[in-house]
């Protein structure tokens, strides 16, 4: 049975009327697109690697909105990581273009995860200009994450019917159809710096400072029970840096006991798993999922051309080539040997500029908490990069990139709207200097 003509038609006005509604109340749609994230199977494939979800649609909207819709000059901090990070978007795409004049393109997947993170960084920080937008995007990614954290839940509870073995089958049957378990870490790490802005950046009352710590241990827990193990130090490690910035020693001693009570909890249900995740042998590489023989194998593929490099996303093909299991799984090899080591130089320059800017709002008292966050999820990020390739053009990390350089932009605006009346007094008094 196939649809009228009508009923052809009521879609189209029924979209429409959506499409002008997200358009001109752009709040419901960054609300939309945080919880969107929290349902990584509802894609629809293109191909055999690439999928198209709601999220992925919603960005393009706001992308064009961006642009077309009193499009805002970006503040000092935001304009600098901006700029520097088009310049190493510049240096891809040269190499994409050397790379088809040599008839050696990248795959599809890359050059996709590419436009999209690009899309991310222009589209995102531009539409979330204001605390209001911030809060229902904030909001969105919370219910997303407390969806997500459902899901994996399910999906173990389902596989444990089959009977787990150990840890690694375990992080195999809590991931999805379109996310592998690293994934979910790195969903873990955005809706963490997501439930921190809830008690720093979007309220100051005892009882969302409260909300926010328990969302963002819940969500810290997610990657820790699923034995994401690398994720899992860097988010811990990020927590406990904020903290120290704010001196909170208390509950720095409170998270500790959480982590403790966490790790006996597995240690009695779950010894097995456990002491099997924990046996590493850093000599031999056992216990890290071969990373140190891919390490290895990188630098191998470094040595033949250290300073050019081999072409963006040429890693996979090049490191097979040279009896690698995969990709090295390490973002800063990955650069290097994809980039050279002018790509390399350029990647940690972009990194610096987020931590500039974090350290630069940590010095004003009025942002101070911010500012720690932002060093927080900067530190994590490039932690967890020693393991996987987190910041480099990977879209989970880039939304919570792009949120932190959307942060960066309401206080810096916010700071100026406060501090523009007591200029304009100064500025109308009367000079007392003697001349």
């Amino acid at each position: 049975m196939y649809p009228t003509p009508t009923l052809w038609l009521e879609i189209g006005v029924a979209g429409l009327l959506a499409l002008a509604i997200l358009w001109t109340q752009v709040e419901y749609g960054l609300f939309l697109y945080g919880v969107a994230l929290g349902f990584p199977d509802l894609a629809y494939p293109i191909g055999s690697t690439v999928n198209l979800r709601l999220e992925d649609a919603l960005i393009v909207l706001f992308l064009a909105r961006a642009f077309l819709w009193r499009p805002a000059k970006p503040s000092p901090s935001p304009r600098r990581i901006l700029v520097w990070q088009a310049i190493f978007l510049a240096v891809c795409l040269l190499s994409i273009a050397v790379e088809s004049a040599r008839g050696i393109p990248p795959s599809g997947y890359d050059a996709a995860r590419l436009a999209g993170c690009a899309v991310i960084l222009a589209a995102l920080p531009a539409v979330v200009n204001s605390e209001r937008r911030m809060r229902f995007l904030v909001a969105g990614l919370v219910c997303g994450g407390v969806a997500l954290a459902i899901q994996v839940h399910q999906h173990v509870g389902e596989s444990s019917l089959h009977g787990i073995s150990n840890f690694e089958q375990l992080k195999s049957a809590a991931a999805f159809d379109t996310w592998n378990p690293n994934t979910i870490g790195q969903a873990a790490l955005l809706l963490v710096f997501a439930a921190g802005l809830v008690g720093t950046a979007l309220s100051k009352t005892r009882a969302a400072k409260i909300l926010s710590v328990g969302l963002a241990l819940g969500f810290a827990l997610v990657p820790a029970l699923v034995y994401v193990r690398g994720t899992t130090i860097s988010i811990a490690a990020g927590f406990l840096l904020f903290l120290c910035l704010l001196r909170r020693w208390r509950w720095v001693l409170l998270f500790a006991a959480a982590c403790l009570a966490v790790l006996l909890y597995l240690r009695s249900s779950q010894h097995s798993f456990l002491q099997d995740a924990a046996s590493i042998n850093l000599a031999t590489g056992e216990g890290l999922s071969h990373r140190l023989d891919r390490w290895q194998l990188t630098f191998q593929g470094i040595r033949k051309n250290p300073l050019l490099g081999q072409g963006f996303g040429q890693e996979l093909d090049y490191l097979t080539l040279l009896g690698s299991e995969g990709r090295a799984h390490n973002t800063y090899l990955t650069v290097w040997l994809e980039l050279g080591s002018g790509g390399l130089l350029l990647f940690l320059a972009v990194i610096f500029q987020f931590a500039r800017a974090g350290f630069s709002l940590y010095r004003n008292p009025q942002f101070q908490s911010q500012g720690a966050l932002i060093l927080a999820l900067t530190f994590a990020l490039s932690l967890d990069s020693l393991g996987l390739e987190t910041l480099y053009w990977e879209k989970l990390p880039t939304i919570a990139m792009a949120l932190a350089i959307a942060v960066l932009g309401v206080c810096e605006r916010n700071g100026f709207e406060d501090a523009a009346p007591e200029n304009l007094i100064a500025a109308a008094m009367p000079s007392t200097q003697v001349p």
